[in-house]
């Protein structure tokens, strides 16, 4: 069932923000709510230009666009170029994926998260630029996606909650991954602290 993975995710999101995070934060209220808007407005779209767009793909849009605005100019520059990067292999796998869909052994959308994540992490060390990077890499490849489809009279929907799924399945993987890097850096710092004090004894 399409859109089930982004439900599940971002209620599970909303929980996290809304019961863990701190009371008198406001960005425990802005996610809560931004989160909330996509879950309702994501079933709802509109035409324009001959496209098929959904509210959810321009709230992202105008959210990642604003986030990147206040990064600083050398970063910002980077982090679009890759997601632009991020935005062709996103388009490059969708439609090797429409005219030869026999390589597709799993899950597409297990082979596209992995495929977003794994790009990411050797475009971007920074834990916060990634989300950035996958999410606008992905959403700019709908729009291009869409564009080349046109051109084959292909009817497409922006955004659309297959498209979610995949946003959601890419953002998961990058917090595991992310929970994996800082488990292992607590670790590093606790045995090396280990060896300092038995070098002090000794």
């Amino acid at each position: 069932m399409e859109g089930l993975t982004f439900y599940w995710f971002s209620w599970m999101f909303w929980v996290i923000t809304t019961f863990f995070m701190k009371m008198n934060s406001k960005l425990r209220l802005f996610l809560s709510i931004w989160v909330l808007i996509l879950i309702i407005l994501s079933p709802y779209s509109f035409s324009s230009f001959g496209f098929e767009i959904s509210y959810v793909s321009i709230i992202l849009l105008g959210t990642l666009f604003y986030m990147i605005s206040k990064i600083k100019r050398l970063t910002a520059a980077y982090v679009l170029i890759s997601s632009f990067i991020t935005m062709m292999a996103y388009v490059c796998f969708q439609l090797y994926a429409l005219f030869d869909p026999v390589w597709i052994i799993v899950s597409r959308n297990w082979m596209l998260a992995l495929l977003l994540v794994s790009l990411t992490l050797i475009l971007q060390a920074n834990k916060y630029y990634r989300v950035i990077i996958i999410l606008l890499g992905s959403i700019q490849g709908e729009f291009l996606y869409a564009h080349i489809l046109k051109k084959y009279s292909f009817p497409y929907l922006i955004g659309s909650v297959a498209y979610l799924d995949v946003a959601a399945l890419s953002s998961a993987l990058l917090c595991v991954w992310t929970g994996f890097e800082l488990l292992a850096s607590f670790y590093e710092r606790y045995f090396n602290q280990v060896e300092k004090e038995k070098q002090k004894l000794s």
